[in-house]
């Protein structure tokens, strides 16, 4: 297993006190070159399927599996990752040859645009989102 799949699986073994909530390492979002912020989307896109996939194989039902769907809306390039009703969303707004990321979920103060700050904070966002949604505990395997 790697070290992401322990992580997950000491969660889904044990009851977690909201307050041990992992915390999503987020920073104001920065305007960038839009072939660095497209970079950036791939490479966070790239690192969030890898890690769902992890969740996946230690979640025992597959109607509990976490779901990721790709999205264009506008002129925002977007992927979320959906478990029980709840979502996260990661993407980036392109327009006059800039960029910017942005991370929206539930946990996660949403009042100003927000980027995630680095590829460690995809794990933390995965498993706040698992730990928020009232995931079903058993032993993990």
């Amino acid at each position: 297993m790697t070290p992401f799949m322990v992580r997950v699986a000491e969660a889904l073994g044990e009851d977690v006190d909201p307050s041990d909530l992992p915390a999503v390492a987020t920073r104001p979002a920065v305007i960038r070159p839009v072939g660095k912020g497209n970079d950036l989307q791939i490479a966070y896109r790239g690192l969030t399927e890898q890690l769902v996939c992890e969740v996946n194989a230690l979640l025992y039902e597959e109607d509990e599996h976490m779901s990721l769907v790709d999205d264009i809306v506008g002129n925002e390039m977007m992927f979320s990752v959906y478990y029980r009703g709840r979502a996260a969303v990661v993407s980036t707004v392109f327009g006059e040859g800039k960029a910017y990321g942005r991370v929206v979920a539930d946990g996660l103060d949403n009042s100003e645009p927000q980027e995630l700050a680095g590829p460690e904070s995809v794990q933390d966002l995965l498993l706040l989102l698992l730990l928020e949604s009232d995931t079903p505990r058993h032993p993990a395997h």
